[in-house]
């Protein structure tokens, strides 16, 4: 996955997550979501903008285990 891709994905994501939608809308969401997040390395591609973006969405659909969001951001950010 190209870096573009990639932090263009997340900012759809971002923005169907701000606009909300219905229990199927958000069941579709949380796959997506859950689909980029399993690309391997896609954190160490994303702007750290677009990281703090699928954090968001994780903090209130919960994706995966707010640890493993976490262990991914310090990643992306150089925090750790």
């Amino acid at each position: 996955m190209k870096n573009s891709e990639a932090n263009s994905k997340a900012r759809k994501l971002f923005n169907q997550w701000k606009k909300g939608g219905t229990a199927e809308q958000k069941e579709q969401l949380i796959k997506d979501c859950l689909s980029l997040h399993n690309v391997v390395g896609v954190y160490e591609i994303l702007t750290d903008k677009n990281a703090l973006k699928m954090a968001s969405i994780c903090s209130s659909v919960s994706f995966v285990p707010p640890f493993r969001m976490l262990m991914k951001l310090q990643k992306t950010t150089k925090s750790y």
